[in-house]
């Protein structure tokens, strides 16, 4: 019972304050991130087995499924599922990433798939540097050790997503 109100005290305390999570001076990966410029994505990053991997989670907002149409297996996707990865830490501010996700036709049938490669950075509390490579690989590939028939060069950043309290 003592621990019971010793937990609630120091959870009023907290949330008294003023200091919530939200604005904790760890500035690790793991959150949710936004990207708006040329295309947007939401990615939710969370923890793992221990503090140093763990999962991505993403969500096209605005993309484009044929990427601009840069090879002909691009040409006919209607859609492209949300990526879904892993990440790995590789020091206090660097993290080391790998996702997939698939392309589509209006059939539902598969046309390509993806891979992303490469490095984070932590550049504040609120913005995560991104470079690597965007994989492309055709159906009969295995996208683990086949090369891609096609690869561009990431460069982005995306910015943690806030919370907003209404007072």
């Amino acid at each position: 019972m003592k621990s019971r109100i010793a937990l609630v005290a120091v959870i009023a305390l907290i949330m008294g304050s003023g200091v919530g999570f939200a604005q904790s001076k760890n500035c690790g990966v793991v959150g949710t991130w936004t990207h708006w410029e040329d295309f947007a994505w939401v990615g939710v990053v969370s923890p793992g087995m221990n503090a140093t991997v763990g999962q991505i989670d993403m969500e096209w907002i605005l993309w484009d499924p044929t990427i601009g149409g840069a090879h002909p297996l691009l040409t006919t996707a209607v859609r492209t599922t949300g990526p879904k990865g892993v990440w790995e830490k590789v020091n206090e501010r660097e993290y080391k990433y790998t996702w997939v996700a698939y392309g589509l036709n209006a059939a539902g049938a598969l046309v390509y798939a993806l891979r992303a490669v490469g490095v984070g950075t932590i550049a504040g509390c609120d913005r995560f540097d991104i470079t690597g490579r965007l994989q492309l690989f055709a159906p009969n590939q295995n996208i683990w050790t086949d090369e891609p028939v096609l690869w561009v060069p990431i460069d982005e950043f995306a910015t943690r997503m806030p919370l907003v309290v209404v007072q």
